[in-house]
C-alpha cells in the first residue's frame, strides 16, 4: 500500500456489506489514533488486498498496553463469532475516546451507524 490512508481504503472494501466487520475496521483505524493498524493482524494476500486476521490478533496481542489490548479484544470479537468478549471487562479502563470508538463501533454493527 501506498499510503496510510490507502490502508484504510482497503481494509474498508475487505469488509464492505458486512456491518460487524465494517465495524470492526472502523474500529481498528478509529480508537487510539489508529495505532491498531500497525501489527500482524493487518493482512496482505497474494493480489495485495488488505484484511484483519481475527485469529492473529487473538493470538499476537501480548505486546499491547491494556487497553490497546482491550479494543482490539473487541476488534476480533466484531470481526469473528470465534473470539468472543466480554464487554464488561473489555470497557473497563479505556480511555474518554476509545471508550467513544468502541460505543460508535457497536451502534454500527447493530445497523445505527454514519
Amino acid at each position: 500500500m501506498s499510503t496510510f490512508d490507502d490502508g484504510i481504503d482497503a481494509l474498508r472494501s475487505w469488509a464492505q456489506g458486512d456491518l460487524a466487520l465494517e465495524a470492526a475496521v472502523e474500529l481498528l483505524t478509529t480508537a487510539l489514533e489508529g495505532r491498531l493498524l500497525v501489527g500482524p493482524w493487518v493482512r496482505e494476500d497474494e493480489a495485495g488486498h488488505l484484511w484483519f486476521d481475527a485469529d492473529e490478533a487473538a493470538a499476537e496481542s501480548g505486546e499491547l498496553s491494556g487497553g490497546e489490548r482491550r479494543v482490539l479484544a473487541i476488534v476480533t470479537s466484531l470481526a469473528s463469532s470465534e473470539h468472543p468478549v466480554d464487554l464488561s471487562d473489555a470497557i473497563t479502563g479505556l480511555d474518554p475516546d476509545a471508550l467513544d470508538a468502541v460505543l460508535e463501533a457497536l451502534a454500527l454493527a447493530g445497523g445505527q451507524g454514519r
